[in-house]
């Protein structure tokens, strides 16, 4: 969904459009990873534009109850999110986190378990159609201390 067919659907249930909504809106749509509120704001932040992060998580909250995004947990850097909807827009990726200060990042790249996950679907009969992988270890920062 792009950016104005998302600022519609909020229009026809009756959200108001205000600056926030828009902003974050934008971001997402122009973003293919998962971002935090804190990512979108410092995004915000470097175009010179000033929301609070209340506000960035409670414009998240409302698209995240109209189904709009898709939510993630990414161990200690909190709950991301990424449009839903435009799958195919979204390069497959898999966490890399680390286990010391938290720090966290898509990896993206060939996917390492596409044959596990069809030799799953033949040997299981489930019809896998998504998996997301979180390794965990430390960072290169960390490894230096």
């Amino acid at each position: 969904m792009d950016y104005n067919a998302i600022l519609e659907l909020l229009r026809q249930k009756g959200y108001r459009l205000t600056q926030a909504r828009k902003q974050v809106i934008r971001i997402l749509t122009t973003n293919t990873q998962f971002l935090g509120a804190y990512d979108i704001h410092n995004l915000l932040e470097k175009e010179n534009i000033h929301i609070g992060v209340t506000s960035i998580y409670r414009v998240l909250d409302l698209l995240k109850k109209l189904d709009l995004v898709r939510s993630e947990e990414f161990g200690a850097g909190g709950e991301r999110f990424r449009l839903q909807g435009n799958e195919e827009q979204h390069e497959h990726s898999h966490q890399l986190i680390c286990s010391q200060c938290g720090r966290q990042e898509e990896w993206v790249g060939e996917c390492p378990i596409t044959d596990l996950a069809e030799k799953l679907e033949h040997t299981s009969g489930y019809q896998i159609e998504e998996h997301w992988l979180r390794f965990f270890g430390l960072c290169p920062q960390c490894q230096e201390l």
